[in-house]
């Protein structure tokens, strides 16, 4: 007798992942449009949603209105030493606060800049 050879597979693609789940979710017409001329470059809309799912990023909307907030009080702080500072040039002090005041919007732009990271 000859010897039994086990079929080759043919397919060189890994197998796929089963997809038992299936999300649905209304749109307005707008954003049906949109979604659609998105996904139109990829084939279909499956395909489009499924190479952004791990590129999405959640917004913290309330941290980012708290972060804003608390911004906006800093802002209105330094306005008020730089109008200080401006008013009196001639005291000692104002070069010092100057020198405080760099400090601080260096600082600020470093937030400013970790907050834009996701």
């Amino acid at each position: 007798m000859g010897t039994f050879n086990a079929p080759v597979s043919r397919s060189r693609r890994p197998p796929r992942p089963a997809r038992g789940r299936m999300i649905r979710f209304r749109v307005s017409d707008e954003e049906y449009a949109t979604l659609a001329e998105k996904s139109a470059a990829v084939g279909d809309m499956s395909k489009f949603l499924r190479d952004h799912l791990g590129k999405a990023q959640i917004r913290h909307r309330e941290d980012e209105r708290r972060r804003l907030a608390m911004l906006n009080r800093i802002n209105a702080n330094l306005n008020m030493i730089s109008r200080w500072v401006n008013t009196h040039k001639s005291a000692a002090d104002a070069v010092q606060v100057m020198v405080y005041l760099a400090d601080v919007q260096r600082e600020l732009g470093r937030v400013l800049e970790a907050m834009d990271r996701p």
